[in-house]
């Protein structure tokens, strides 16, 4: 008897313990909402450069060892070399998308020449282009197909820069000697480039920049407010205001901030010195309207910030099994967030993750088309954001013929019957109209 009471007691006590984590595992899902999981481990692409959804569920990034590959990954498994780089390295931070549907970026090659090149989604299509004097990292598309970028010169000098889609470089403003912009230029809803140039002192300034050349500075960081060799973010949100993070200042870990486009700026959270809190990198708006990110470092965290400032914690990662940020960071066309971490993980060379958050599907955006007007049969190219698995109708009158060209274009072909009116963008996601009308000739 006194046996099976012993017997009885541990297994109430396994029973006890059981219940206790699964209450506890409730409680720490009901705090955070998120689920996160590994979707592959890198090995031998070595550390992953960008992240981009160029159609549903499938994500293209750059490897970081030779031979330099460009590689596509879906939800269900390893990587797919699309192109290899063996006798360069890449010069950029990742792809950018075309209005083309092909993916762009740039290499140097053993001379310490550049070229951009561009891939499709499938092996075999690599363009590399003629050399450019100068060595651009490309940030984002624009509304008429070009790519925009910061670039590096000769003896330190840099440059804000737009692409075409056969690899020729423009440069429109040349920054003042002894500065270093950050690889950050966001062309925002005004039609300027924003950015931060970062001073030697570490001090720094927010631009304004438009596409012809002219630069203002609209906010002015103090000294030790940033490394120009670590990561920072700056992004404009739903809101039309900018979001960005520094890698220093407030607290010497790192901030995030408010700014609007004419400089009015508002603090939100500053990191706090602790081992597992250290300077906040990765930044985007996802479709609840919060702010997203990851920190720096050996505990690297992701976290949700309100763009009031209350600063929750969603995961400390395991640097082990789970990976090691800076990462690179985006909110996908089924809602979750998916990230690449660059370090950590079974091998040491960074992961694929995703963060289920139970956000909804991003809503599309169409802020620009082209051309204006045209007859039944023209194609026209429209921008914005989360335009994946796009229909489109012409006030009313779904269009013959649609292909996207990533998450920020649709072609849509005008239809017969259609009339002069606003142009019609719905994705699962949801739908947007235009504020402009399509004039029907």
């Amino acid at each position: 008897m006194k046996k099976q009471t012993i017997i009885t007691s541990v297994r109430f006590g396994a029973i006890l313990i059981a219940v206790l984590y699964c209450i506890s595992s409730i409680s720490a899902l009901a705090a955070d909402q998120a689920s996160f999981h590994v979707i592959t481990y890198f090995e031998k692409l070595g550390p992953p450069a960008g992240l981009v959804e160029a159609s549903s569920g499938v994500f293209y990034s750059t490897g970081s060892l030779s031979p330099y590959p460009v590689f596509s990954l879906s939800l269900q498994g390893p990587e797919t070399v699309l192109a290899a780089f063996p006798s360069s390295r890449f010069a950029g931070a990742g792809l950018v998308l075309g209005d083309n549907g092909r993916l762009y970026s740039t290499v140097v090659n053993t001379s310490k020449q550049t070229s951009v090149f561009s891939v499709a989604s499938v092996a075999g299509s690599k363009k590399v282009y003629p050399v450019q004097p100068v060595s651009p990292v490309f940030t984002q598309n624009l509304p008429d197909g070009a790519l925009l970028g910061v670039a590096s010169g000769a003896l330190g000098t840099f440059y804000l820069v737009t692409a075409d889609r056969n690899g020729n470089v423009t440069t429109f403003y040349q920054f003042p000697a002894g500065e270093t912009p950050l690889l950050i230029a966001v062309y925002a809803s005004d039609g300027n480039c924003y950015g931060v140039s970062v001073l030697p002192d570490g001090s720094a300034y927010v631009y304004r920049a438009t596409l012809s050349g002219s630069v203002t500075k609209i906010y002015n960081f103090a000294s030790q407010s940033f490394d120009w060799s670590a990561a920072s973010s700056l992004i404009q949100a739903s809101d039309g205001d900018l979001y960005g993070t520094t890698s220093k200042g407030g607290s010497g870990y790192g901030s995030i901030y408010k700014l609007t486009l004419d400089g009015q700026y508002t603090p939100l959270h500053s990191l706090r010195p602790s081992s597992l809190s250290q300077a906040p990198a990765a930044l985007i708006e996802a479709s609840d309207g919060n702010l997203y990110g990851t920190t720096i470092g050996g505990s690297s965290q992701l976290f949700r910030i309100t763009k009031s400032g209350n600063f929750t914690v969603l995961r400390t990662l395991n640097l082990y099994t789970e990976g090691e940020c800076d990462c690179w960071l985006i909110q996908g066309s089924d809602g979750n967030i998916y990230g690449a971490a660059t370090l950590g993980g079974l091998h040491g060379l960074g992961d694929f993750f995703s963060l289920d958050a139970g956000l909804p599907k991003p809503k599309p955006s169409a802020q620009n088309f082209h051309p204006a007007a045209g007859s039944a049969g023209t194609n026209v190219r429209i921008w914005g954001t989360n335009l994946l698995a796009a229909s489109v109708q012409f006030n009313g009158t779904p269009a013959t013929v649609v292909s996207n060209s990533g998450s920020n274009y649709v072609w849509a072909t005008v239809p017969e019957g259609a009339t002069t009116g606003p142009i019609t963008v719905t994705t699962p996601g949801g739908t947007v109209t235009t504020t402009d009308d399509f004039t029907v000739q």
